[in-house]
């Protein structure tokens, strides 16, 4: 049943002018600009909300769409009997940070007033037993003795302490860190902040913690119950769901587990090593198996470089081998129950061996159960852990977010791929599979900018493909063109990579030669937004980046005239994609297309982030031909053209003539 019962209409109603007057009186504001996809989508929540229902809504660049549900979030939360609040998740913290500034923007204008609570993850505070420890014996700690200071006034958030290097915040965080038995804990800010998020009724966190919160069950919940549940980024999620089912085993793990089984039963560990010998054997043998392949892949795809992760095949040897180590292990466990004192220590060591027999005996079928790798350790590619997860997660998704307690919107600028509309985004994460539930697949709100005018896609048939074997000639390749395609937007221009390698080693080539212009590059451990920072102060330098940049930069007005896209991005071949794709018998169709187009459309949308921002998205990919109309089915752009001379012409048109006169608009 609806929060707002039939008997409650006049509130119901009292509520839709509410939020239908607000966009209304946004036609006639000399500050804010009317975005009907806003309009649409903010009447679309309240219904998410009255009906209990899932909303599924893709919100183009510039439609507003924080806009779209802060709207009707604010104005139902003044029903403090029938609303119980809201909890929006994002994947970043810059849209967090974003999304407290625009809620403070409109409860001001509404004048409603609001508390919103910000629940980060664990890495994201000061730990001050650890502070106090590094402080008193670590020789750099006399550098960081103010920080106390910062502490002691309440500041415990990462923001609050950019000043410290990555590397000495990885010491002093709350991460390993068992909060319970701190002798701080009485006092410590992290923990009455935590305190506050159950009792909230505004709440703003990412989708780790959204998805432990939904795992838990009971008095231990991390968040609220909330009336409506936003899920900004949505795209995100279901690869956060999946790695949040994901477990592993490690030779020491096991080694461990073993040696506190012994001594609970009082076995002499000297007298049998023959069980470590075949641990040894068994992980030495996958970890050849698996540096092989990667090996091998990172031939074939050079963004291989960038994951500390391999599949392997599990070769007859292999099986062997994990049989062999399955049977000394059942035998262990079987002494183990044997032994005429058992308590819930060895009960519960036990049972973790079962597990683990369990995880190598299902390693061997041909039909297993779970996706299986290995993780290397960082930096090493030599000693490893075996990783898993359930092939099937859409089952456990279906679970998570199939409460019908309350209304859930899904959004984000791509979950749409013209072929199937919300269908891959859906069935990822088992949407399909809730009960009891109606969802809406509301239409694409397309982004108000006009790309007929002020933006080009070109792509370029002068380039080598990217499956070159002479990979050194195509990236000598890729700088030149590179080179070409920034000299004419005199920089301004963001160049994004797959490959962390090729963008480094693009880099180099490009300072072999002389730019009126910087060159930027994104480092590793560097803080991505001094970075953004940079390259949006420095109007005509460029930025070559990768990772997290495809989705994670936001620069409107001059200093972002190009965005370069050197490769489709393709998902890398690892087993989960595999395993997605084996489902289907199109599975590059069905899979591998639709995880294209999802980043592309990402990395795109980083061009036009106002309604007078103009610039080219120039793609360096030899494959495009084969693309081009699946391409422009699901990107905004219909000026596309594979002439160079037509580039030159609307950057000399569009770009260079500097008349434009830049206006600001308040609202997103």
């Amino acid at each position: 049943m609806s929060i707002w019962q039939t008997d409650d209409f006049k509130s119901n109603q009292e509520l839709y002018e509410q939020i239908d007057g607000f966009f209304e009186n946004l036609h006639g504001s000399k500050n804010l600009e009317y975005r009907p996809g806003q309009h649409t989508m903010a009447l679309d929540v309240l219904d998410a909300i009255r009906e209990k229902e899932i909303l599924l809504i893709e919100a183009g660049v510039g439609s507003g769409k924080s806009w779209g549900y802060i709207v009707p979030l604010l104005y139902a939360n003044q029903n403090k009997e029938k609303f119980k609040g809201f909890i929006i998740s994002t994947s970043t913290i810059a849209l967090q940070e974003q999304l407290i500034s625009e809620i403070d923007r409109v409860s001001e204008m509404l004048g409603i007033n609001i508390e919103v609570e910000v629940a980060k993850g664990k890495t994201n505070y000061i730990c001050e037993a650890k502070l106090d420890d590094f402080l008193r014996f670590n020789r750099a700690g006399e550098e960081y003795k103010e920080l106390n200071k910062r502490v002691s006034t309440g500041k415990i958030d990462r923001k609050d302490f950019d000043d410290v290097p990555q590397n000495i915040w990885e010491k002093i965080n709350i991460d390993n860190v068992n909060c319970t038995s701190c002798y701080l804990k009485d006092n410590c800010h992290y923990i009455v902040k935590r305190k506050q998020w159950p009792k909230a009724r505004a709440l703003i966190c990412n989708h780790d913690m959204l998805i432990e919160d939904l795992k838990r069950t009971g008095g231990d919940k991390l968040l609220f119950v909330p009336s409506l549940l936003v899920v900004d980024e949505a795209h995100a999620l279901e690869a956060k769901i999946r790695n949040s089912y994901k477990q592993a085993i490690s030779k020491r793990k096991l080694e461990g587990l073993i040696y506190t089984i012994y001594d609970a039963i009082e076995h002499p560990i000297e007298g049998d090593m023959e069980i470590f010998n075949i641990i040894n054997q068994t992980f030495r043998k996958i970890s050849s198996r698996a540096k092989k392949e990667y090996k091998q892949n990172s031939v074939r795809e050079k963004e291989v470089l960038d994951t500390e992760t391999s599949g392997f095949t599990r070769t007859p040897a292999i099986k062997d081998q994990l049989n062999e180590l399955t049977k000394e292990l059942k035998q262990i466990e079987q002494q183990a129950m044997r032994y005429p004192t058992r308590n819930p220590k060895l009960v519960s060591k036990i049972s973790d061996l079962k597990d683990i027999i369990g995880i190598f005996e299902d390693m061997r079928l041909p039909n297993s159960k779970n996706i299986y790798w290995v993780s290397f350790l960082p930096h090493t590619k030599e000693h490893i852990e075996i990783q898993y997860v359930k092939k099937d997660i859409t089952e456990d998704a279906a679970r998570l977010l199939g409460n019908s307690e309350y209304g859930k919107v899904f959004t984000s600028a791509t979950l749409t791929t013209k072929q199937d509309n919300y269908k891959y985004f859906a069935e990822g994460l088992g949407i399909d599979k809730i009960l009891g539930i109606s969802t809406t697949p509301e239409d694409p709100q397309l982004s108000p900018y006009n790309y007929d005018e002020n933006a080009l896609l070109y792509y370029a048939q002068d380039v080598m493909t990217p499956k070159a074997k002479d990979h050194d000639l195509y990236l000598d390749s890729l700088a030149k063109k590179v080179a070409e395609m920034i000299r004419i937007t005199n920089g301004k221009s963001l160049v994004l990579f797959t490959s962390k390698t090729d963008m480094k080693e693009v880099y180099q080539r490009l300072q072999e030669q002389e730019f009126p212009f910087d060159l930027l590059i994104q480092e590793e451990g560097k803080n991505a937004e001094v970075i953004k920072e940079k390259f949006k102060n420095d109007i005509n330098s460029t930025l070559l980046a990768s990772g997290a940049f495809w989705e994670g930069i936001d620069v409107k007005g001059e200093s972002l005239q190009q965005v370069i896209i050197t490769k489709l991005p393709f998902p890398v071949v690892d087993p989960i994609i595999q395993e997605k794709a084996s489902q289907y018998t199109n599975g590059f169709e069905k899979v591998y297309i639709p995880e294209m187009l999802v980043k592309l459309k990402q990395g795109t949308g980083r061009l036009i982030r106002s309604a007078t921002d103009q610039g080219i998205i120039t793609i360096l990919d030899s494959r495009t031909p084969e693309y081009i109309e699946t391409l422009t089915d699901n990107l905004p752009f219909s000026n596309v053209t594979a002439d160079l001379e037509k580039v030159k012409e609307f950057a000399d048109k569009k770009l260079n003539s500097n008349k434009k006169v830049y206006q600001k608009v308040i609202n997103p």
